[in-house]
């Protein structure tokens, strides 16, 4: 028999043959209605990052320049949202009551990570509420003077405080981390010292500049202070020294133990999904090795900070224990 000699098949062989072929075909399409969708590659939109300051701050323009690069590694646009207001806690609170599918992150620093969850019960929120993405970059703050009080180093500055007592030192904000900062200072220290809010690191150091308060901690923006003689750099609060104050030794360096430098980073609302929770892990990582914003950093006189969510749960567990006994002890209250 050759190869298109085919046999002939019964006819009811044939008709089983067709019922089966039907009975398969619906089983597939039964199948299919059923089985759930493949699941989307996220993100599929824009991501809103809040920043819970006002535009142009030292927050905002870092943040700006991590959005640019987490975006390009997500392939989507990570668009900044400001909200200012109660120190911080308004543009937490959107993050917190976002959807957690990742599309709504916030930036999040010590102040509203830790320092007022644990003086200000009002505050209402707390790293409880988050889930934490990544750090950013490590801050620090340096320790600045009134000019007349003619102290050049920390024994000075030591020897003046306690021997003068009621000095007076002034801060960019009541339950700011330069508030927390000086009050662990003094306490550490041993110096009586009155705490002076303004609303603002600018006008704060303008007031110490002519004279009006007698110190405070600083940010880099005090470099211009200090190099035209109006404020006097004691000490760099950090682990080692500034690239933009390399001339000004850390309080280590001095004789004195203290860090309590701060650092910047990035949070989602609780419960985000592992897959998401792992592609922003991953964007940040890459983003923060990328050549263009670690010289933001440096340029702004900040160091890049270790990466990733473990990293930043850390750093809050450190200022929780850094910080509590501080406001257990009373030294600090917010008026």
């Amino acid at each position: 028999m050759g190869i298109h000699e085919l046999p002939d098949f019964p006819r009811e062989f044939s008709m089983s043959l067709y019922a089966l072929r039907r009975l398969t075909a619906l089983v597939t399409c039964s199948v299919a209605l059923v089985a759930p969708p493949a699941q989307a590659a996220w993100p599929e939109r824009p991501i809103t990052l809040v920043v819970p300051y006002p535009a142009g701050g030292v927050a905002d323009t870092i943040s700006r320049a991590v959005a640019r690069e987490v975006g390009e590694r997500l392939g989507q646009p990570v668009v900044i949202e400001n909200r200012p207001g109660a120190s911080g806690k308004i543009g937490l609170e959107m993050v917190r009551r976002a959807a957690p599918d990742g599309y709504t992150i916030g930036l999040a620093v010590p102040a509203t990570m830790v320092l007022l969850p644990l003086a200000d019960a009002r505050f209402g929120i707390g790293p409880q509420d988050f889930q934490p993405i990544s750090l950013a970059c490590e801050t620090y703050t340096v320790l600045v003077v009134d000019p007349r009080l003619k102290i050049r180093t920390l024994p000075e500055f030591i020897r003046y405080g306690r021997s003068h007592a009621g000095m007076t030192y002034a801060s960019a904000g009541n339950g700011t981390s330069f508030h927390f900062g000086a009050a662990l200072l003094a306490q550490k220290l041993g110096i009586d010292a009155t705490h002076v809010a303004y609303k603002g690191e600018s006008p704060a150091m303008s007031d110490v500049a002519a004279g009006h308060v007698q110190f405070m901690l600083a940010t880099n923006s005090a470099k211009a202070f200090i190099e035209g003689g109006k404020l006097v750099p004691i000490a760099v609060d950090a682990s080692r020294r500034v690239a933009a104050l390399p001339d000004v030794p850390t309080f280590r360096e001095q004789g004195v133990d203290y860090v309590s430098s701060g650092w910047i980073g990035y949070v989602g609302p609780r419960n985000l999904p592992a897959n998401v929770t792992a592609r922003l892990d991953g964007a940040f990582r890459a983003a923060l090795q990328a050549p263009a914003l670690r010289q933001t950093f440096t340029t702004m006189g900040y160091t890049p900070a270790e990466a990733g969510a473990p990293a930043m749960g850390k750093a809050i567990a450190q200022d929780q224990a850094r910080f509590r006994p501080l406001v257990q002890s009373g030294a600090v209250k917010l008026d």
